[in-house]
C-alpha cells in the first residue's frame, strides 16, 4: 500500500515556507484549531503563527495548510499524500505482519518524505533520532523525528502521520525548525501540535 506514495517533496513546498526568522521570547500558549471537512481531519496550532500560501498540488500530494511562526524559524505543513490502496481496520487487524508493515511505511517515509527534504535544505547528513507507532482509533499511525546538517545550523524535521482505515491516502503533519536547539518552550511547542492530530474531529 506504501509503495503508492508520491516519492518527491517538491522544493518549492519546502523554500516557499523555510525562511529566516529572528528568535524571539516564547507565544502564550494560545492555539487555533484547524479542520479540514474534506479529509476530516484536525490540529490546533499556536494562534500568533501566520499561514501562508500553499503551493499548487505535486507529486508529494495537496498541501492543505502552511503557517509559520512570526517570530521563530519554525513553521507546520499538513499535506494529504494519495496511496494505491486502502485498508479497513478489520483487515490491518487480521494481518499477522501488521508490525511490518508500519515498519514498512516508516521504512518508505524516511526515504520518500524525509530523504527528499534533506535534499532539498541541501543538507550533508541526516540522522533519524526516533521512529515510532502511534495509536490512533480510526487509522495506522507512526511518528518520525530527524535532524538534518546544514550550512545554517542543524535542522529538525519531525512528523505525525496517519493511513485512516478504508482511505487511500496519508495524512502527515509536518514542523520543521530551523538553527540553534530548539528551547524548551519551542520542543514543547513542537510536540503538543504533533499531539494534537486527529481524525473525524468534525
Amino acid at each position: 500500500m506504501i509503495r503508492g506514495v508520491r516519492r518527491r517533496l517538491g522544493a518549492a513546498l519546502l523554500l516557499a515556507t523555510l525562511v529566516a526568522c529572528p528568535a524571539a521570547a516564547a507565544a502564550d500558549g494560545a492555539t487555533t484549531e484547524y479542520v479540514d471537512p474534506q479529509y476530516r481531519f484536525g490540529f490546533r496550532y499556536p494562534a500568533d503563527w501566520q499561514k501562508e500560501q500553499v503551493p499548487t498540488p505535486g507529486e508529494a500530494g495537496v498541501v492543505r495548510l502552511a503557517a509559520k511562526s512570526a517570530t521563530k524559524p519554525l513553521f507546520v505543513l499538513a499535506i494529504v499524500t494519495p496511496i494505491a490502496s486502502a485498508i479497513t481496520r478489520e483487515e490491518f487487524e487480521r494481518r499477522p505482519d501488521r508490525d511490518g508493515l508500519v515498519d514498512e511505511m516508516i521504512r518508505q517515509s524516511l526515504q520518500q518524505v524525509y530523504g527528499k527534504m534533506s535534499r532539498d535544505l541541501s543538507a550533508s547528513r541526516m540522522v533519524v533520532d526516533a521512529s515510532e507507532r502511534r495509536a490512533f482509533d480510526a487509522g495506522i499511525g507512526f511518528s518520525i523525528h530527524t535532524t538534518h546538517t546544514t550550512a545554517a545550523g542543524p535542522t529538525t524535521v519531525a512528523g505525525t502521520h496517519v493511513v485512516p482505515f478504508g482511505e487511500r491516502y496519508v495524512v502527515t503533519l509536518l514542523v520543521v525548525a530551523r538553527g540553534a536547539a530548539a528551547s524548551p518552550t519551542e520542543a514543547e511547542t513542537r510536540r503538543r501540535l504533533l499531539d494534537s492530530l486527529r481524525l473525524n474531529p468534525l
